[in-house]
């Protein structure tokens, strides 16, 4: 999942960026969607920048138990750092990896070999089958209902 909207008012710098009024509503909403889809995270990795933070903020009033993971490893990662995430996942989990782009879109890319367009708040539903990865669905903020 790529962080919400953020804005750089009042910001000291990139990493202290906050959400944006659209991004404060949007992470509850795609957390809802990812509820109604039976998508519940059980484990999350994080960047520690503010925004996705304030993401993962905005999404745990909808997720009562997760195992949270902050990484500053996370923040603008390259692919690789996010690849070693997805590596950790067993069958029985719901892994959320709560990222930047280009990282995220790169990511997914790497995994399935398809190009998905991961605006702000963009969250790819993936499943582990047949001995690779394959994309379900992207959840994307002005598509949900």
């Amino acid at each position: 999942m790529r962080h919400a909207e953020s804005s750089s008012d009042g910001a000291s710098s990139d990493h202290q960026r906050p959400l944006n009024p659209r991004g404060t509503k949007d992470a509850p909403r795609i957390a809802h969607t990812l509820q109604r889809l039976n998508w519940i995270p059980t484990r999350v990795f994080v960047s520690d920048s503010k925004r996705t933070l304030d993401t993962l903020e905005g999404m745990k009033t909808v997720f009562d138990q997760m195992d949270i993971q902050t990484m500053e490893s996370l923040y603008l990662a390259p692919v690789t750092t996010l690849l070693e995430c997805v590596q950790t996942a067993n069958e029985e989990e719901v892994l959320l990896i709560l990222s930047h782009n280009p990282g995220t879109e790169l990511a997914l890319y790497e995994l399935t070999g398809e190009y998905h367009v991961m605006p702000p708040a963009a969250c790819a539903l993936l499943v582990y089958q047949d001995g690779k990865w394959h994309c379900q669905r992207i959840l994307r903020p002005k598509e949900l209902d």
